[in-house]
């Protein structure tokens, strides 16, 4: 791999800080996981066409690559409790070479990706019966089955599933990739750098207009050409109201000056995400009311990010948020005759709908078997996203209606307690009216 991309990896990695014995350590870890005689079963995502033979871009599955490095479709990985991993790998076509490019095949296996044994995708069913012949208990997800065939299909597979040998493969994956080694972290910083900058660029470029699909357009732009492979996720543009929908997509519409504009996106950036949250005022000034509500939601951001530490847990931070979040409702007089312990009770979910963050890798929403009661530890990466969005209810709301503020961070957990990923986008009030409109189109 170093040898075809010398500017990107040193020799020996599959990614830029990744060295391939890093996936092989990944692998023993996983089989450390199993118990004798367990044979774990992962396949490649498969391709997705779009419409004929025109393909959606390709994205791995984020438990194949953990394990592989193997960003191609149509393979399967097959690992025992000694750690001894099989790779299954296309069979050679030339015909479809000629159109899509070289495949992954036997030899790259085993010198680039470190297989102990290799066999095509054709010989499959044969030998992975073979295998699982012989297996005390399968660890395998539906969902992992690669193109071609169906692993539930196999009789040795439908003979351990009614005998209750088959065990969810996805839990033992996510409590290794839940905590990121070193070189993991290098590349979730450069995520987070790339989307912090776009982002910033996003705040200067904007001006009373501005549509929220040249914001979309400028965001990805700016990470691409920074070098991320793809969007973590489409990106949310909502001005003004729009701002309330919490996954508004359309980003289509002119934000006018006396608006805020909510941008939430991410890249990945070979494969880890980031995913960064900012609200600003298009004319350069946040109104009396916009100010309140922002401000009341950065005093949140700022107290939850003080919180993360190693032993916190992201259910003490989101309480947290929500304790914080229901004075404030108080306070802005959205829900008037109520206190602020009332409005914890539940009545805060109108205003504040989702969680105070979530964890982040290989995925936006990574690692999601893993408890939100578990304790922080460094390593960890998560996300500090409160917002307050107000329905767009004059009547009821004043100036406040229609009013919708997240601010979102991605947060290393450290050993002396926490680094902020994104912290190159602005976020005090003065700092991004500031930035407003100072490279404006």
């Amino acid at each position: 791999m170093s040898a075809t991309h010398p500017e990107l990896l040193q020799p020996g990695e599959l990614a830029p800080g990744l060295k391939a014995s890093e996936f092989a350590a990944r692998r023993n870890a996983l089989a450390a996981l199993l118990p004798p005689g367990g044979v774990a079963v992962l396949g490649a995502a498969p391709l997705v066409y779009m419409a004929g033979v025109i393909p959606y871009p390709y994205r791995q599955s984020a438990d194949f690559l953990y394990l592989t490095g193997i960003t191609q479709p149509a393979a399967l990985a097959v690992l025992d409790s000694s750690a001894r991993f099989t790779l299954f790998v296309p069979d050679h076509d030339a015909w479809r070479e000629q159109w899509d490019g070289a495949g992954l095949g036997s030899q790259a296996a085993t010198d680039v990706f470190g297989a102990d044994d290799t066999a095509l995708m054709s010989q499959m069913p044969a030998k992975l019966s073979e295998v699982l012949s012989g297996a005390t208990t399968v660890f395998y997800d539906s969902e992992h089955a690669p193109a071609g065939c169906t692993v539930r299909q196999l009789a040795p597979y439908q003979q351990a599933q009614q005998q209750r040998r088959v065990e969810p493969l996805r839990p033992l994956l996510h409590k290794l990739r839940w905590r990121k080694s070193a070189g993991e972290l290098g590349l979730m910083r450069r995520s987070a750098q790339l989307a912090a900058e776009a982002m910033t660029e996003c705040i200067r470029m904007s001006r009373p207009g501005v549509n929220e699909h040249q914001l979309a357009a400028a965001f990805e732009y700016r990470c691409k050409a920074g070098g991320a492979q793809r969007m973590a996720y489409p990106p949310v543009v909502a001005g003004g109201p729009d701002a309330c929908t919490i996954h508004y997509s359309r980003n289509d519409k002119p934000v006018r000056g006396d608006q805020m504009v909510l941008l939430d996106g991410g890249c990945e950036y070979h494969g880890y995400c980031s995913d960064v949250t900012r609200t600003w005022p298009t004319g350069g000034r946040y109104s009396g009311a916009q100010r309140a509500v922002y401000n009341a939601v950065l005093h949140v951001h700022q107290s939850c990010l003080e919180a993360c530490r190693p032993g916190a847990t992201l259910r003490q931070l989101h309480h947290l948020s929500v304790r914080l979040l229901a004075e404030a409702i108080a306070q802005l007089g959205l829900l008037p005759g109520r206190s602020a312990a009332e409005i914890m009770q539940g009545s805060y979910r109108r205003f504040y709908p989702h969680s105070v963050g979530h964890w982040l890798g290989l995925d936006t929403h990574d690692s999601s078997s893993m408890s939100h009661d578990r304790p922080l530890e460094p390593g960890v990466v998560l996300t500090i996203e409160p917002g307050l969005y107000i329905p767009d209810d004059p009547s009821m709301f004043g100036p406040l209606a229609g009013v919708g503020v997240r601010i979102e961070d991605d947060v290393a957990i450290t050993a002396e307690g926490h680094d902020v990923l994104s912290k190159g986008v602005p976020v005090e009030v003065a700092q991004v009216e500031e930035l407003v409109g100072a490279a404006a189109m």
